[in-house]
């Protein structure tokens, strides 16, 4: 069995790699590091060192994932040109909050369930 300090390093080797790949796919939906930045809550410089290869801290690392992920399953049913709208507009499955709220909080659950309401054609 591997030592627990070798599987920490051998996921901190990968994680740059992991993170340009998390933003390659944000990039489909969203245009801009200025609009990843916005959804996310950073400024622009930061998602511009992150592609350069700095690693986000923890909450920004599953922040971008769970972004990369939606924008992902949005993809699969909506343009290009709609998805940035549908991140950053009010979503009666969210409370008329905006799934960029909830991804700045970390609450992936509900943006993925305010998705899959979407594709079912469920009104809330």
């Amino acid at each position: 069995m591997p030592s627990t300090t070798s599987d920490s390093a051998g996921a901190r080797a990968d994680e740059p790699l992991a993170k340009a790949s998390h933003l390659d796919s944000i990039r489909v939906g969203l245009p801009s590091d200025r609009a990843i930045a916005e959804i996310l809550g950073v400024s622009p410089s930061q998602v511009s060192r992150w592609r350069r290869g700095q690693a986000p801290d923890m909450e920004n690392a599953d922040r971008l994932a769970g972004l990369a992920l939606v924008v992902e399953m949005l993809s699969r049913w909506l343009s290009t040109e709609v998805i940035e709208e549908w991140l950053t507009g009010p979503n009666a499955h969210l409370g008329d909050r905006t799934p960029a709220y909830h991804v700045r909080r970390g609450q992936l659950a509900e943006v993925v369930g305010a998705v899959e309401a979407m594709k079912a054609g469920t009104f809330a």
